[in-house]
């Protein structure tokens, strides 16, 4: 009984130590960019909360979550193809993609793929590792129009350990990619609503993932050669 009880203690501190590291962690990543309000809806109920160097940074609320769907609007100086083979290029996505340490495709059919990814982050913030099932929703190429849909899956694959790291609570998301007139460019819309589990308070990961979402953009831009 004494163990148990030393044992639980233990957990909670490690849990309450986790919280703050990602608290620091958080506020150092949003001091390097600040962000500057904006106000705004639309007819889907997004509201526009920020203009970022990356886009526009939009929030839609969630009924049941404390965390809302978090979106940014940026372009790219790359046709919609281009943009769409980056962003569904998951097993490359170490090589650009922030946190990412591990990234591939487990399986596949039709239009959709089944995608293992392990992110990482410093110490002692815990792994998280999980599967996604990734959609391609929309692919028009004649008309330069793609959507690329993902959320948890917990198909089982004989070749993925998912025990050592944690799996999120909830995590979907969306690319929706169209061209601007005739123009090479291409307006997307990134949103993503993430719950990753552990004890991280929702304000902390609204935060962190509108954060995210920008450093997202840039590295897709990066990988595209355009620094717009």
């Amino acid at each position: 009984m004494h163990y148990s009880s030393q044992t639980r203690v233990e957990s909670y501190l490690a849990r309450v130590k986790e919280a703050v590291c990602f608290a620091v962690l958080v506020s150092a990543l949003l001091l390097t960019g600040p962000l500057q309000g904006g106000v705004g809806i639309n007819e889907d109920g997004w509201h526009r909360v920020a203009t970022t160097t990356a886009g526009q940074i939009y929030h839609r609320d969630i009924i049941g979550s404390s965390i809302p769907w978090i979106m940014i609007v940026a372009s790219f100086e790359a046709t919609p193809g281009r943009v769409h083979k980056v962003v569904v290029d998951y097993d490359h996505f170490p090589e650009f993609i922030p946190n990412v340490l591990q990234s591939r495709v487990v399986a596949s059919e039709g239009r959709d793929q089944w995608v293992y990814h392990h992110l990482t982050f410093p110490g002692p913030i815990s792994d998280r590792r999980y599967v996604i099932r990734s959609t391609d929703s929309e692919r028009r190429p004649a008309q330069q129009q793609y959507r690329v849909d993902w959320q948890l899956d917990n198909r089982s694959f004989p070749d993925i350990d998912l025990a050592a790291g944690i799996w999120p609570d909830a995590f979907s998301g969306f690319w929706e990619l169209k061209a601007v007139g005739d123009s090479n460019t291409t307006v997307a819309h990134y949103a993503v609503h993430s719950e990753p589990g552990g004890f991280i308070p929702g304000w902390l990961v609204t935060g962190m993932t509108e954060r995210y979402v920008q450093q997202v953009v840039e590295a897709v831009r990066n990988r595209l050669g355009t620094g717009e």
